[in-house]
């Protein structure tokens, strides 16, 4: 069974989520898609600091998506006059920041990649659908060298990882419902 079905029914549960459809509608509320945002950010700065730490091919850097959502953010806090307040950060992230130190600290490096599958290749693939919807220029969505990069990252990819991606889906359909409240 591959990664992309170990993982079917999570990617499912996610799209089905009050928030992912907002998200998607073209009519997001400007502050609840920067909550997002702020929450994304500490997500993945966490994970890619890990990565690079675990020995991540610099070539492949251009994956990294921490700088574009801070970009993202600071464009909304420009257009919208935002503050940005340590409360926007939700529990949930500081619990996934702490797995992903987890998982380095035990030399789980697969389990890293794991997690960069689930966030990174959702950016890639379904992002340039989310950046015509979203406030703002939806930089976090815009890659250079894609194609390559999902090849690079492919190759990096085993069924074994199935678990953790399941596990970063879970914090992701989290992080979802937690913004539905608000929706």
């Amino acid at each position: 069974m591959s990664l992309k079905e170990l993982t079917w029914e999570n990617h499912k549960s996610a799209e089905r989520k009050k928030f992912a459809s907002v998200l998607m509608s073209g009519d997001i509320d400007p502050l609840l898609y920067y909550r997002y945002l702020c929450n994304q950010y500490y997500m993945y700065i966490m994970l890619e600091e890990n990565l690079r730490m675990a020995g991540f091919p610099p070539k492949l850097w251009d994956i990294f998506r921490a700088p574009k959502i801070l970009e993202d953010m600071v464009e909304l806090q420009d257009e919208y006059g935002f503050i940005f307040k340590p409360k926007a950060v939700y529990d949930l992230t500081h619990r996934y920041s702490a797995h992903v130190e987890t998982l380095f600290r035990e030399r789980r490096y697969d389990d890293l990649i794991a997690h960069m599958y689930v966030r990174h290749f959702g950016d890639m693939y379904g992002g340039a659908m989310i950046a015509k919807k979203v406030p703002g220029s939806g930089k976090m969505y815009q890659f250079e060298n894609k194609e390559e990069l999902k090849v690079h990252l492919r190759e990096m990819l085993n069924d074994e990882m199935g678990y953790e991606a399941n596990v970063c889906f879970e914090y992701a359909i989290e992080l979802f419902e937690e913004l539905g409240k608000l929706a």
